[in-house]
């Protein structure tokens, strides 16, 4: 009974930093997203998405400057010569 103990403890040892490095390793990466449900794909369309939300950010700072020019340009003074004329 001790000598088939003394001979599992490092096949054990053995089996875990084999499977240790193969977790750790692109097979299992890819293990883990095949289980989290991420795919190439999925990664595919959220690089889309960011670049449509760094296009909309974009976009909604001009808007703003925009918005900005108007309201300074709207809380200007105006001469009246200029409003008969």
């Amino acid at each position: 009974m001790e000598g088939v103990l003394a001979l599992s403890i490092p096949i054990i040892a053995i089996l875990t930093a084999g499977v240790v490095f193969i977790a750790r390793g692109p097979i299992g990466h890819a293990l883990a997203r095949a289980i989290g449900g991420q795919s190439a794909e999925a990664e595919v369309e959220v690089a889309e998405l960011r670049q449509q939300v760094d296009q909309l950010r974009l976009e909604m700072g001009e808007m703003q400057e925009r918005m900005e020019f108007a309201e300074r340009l709207l809380a200007q003074p105006r001469d009246a010569d200029r409003l008969q004329a």
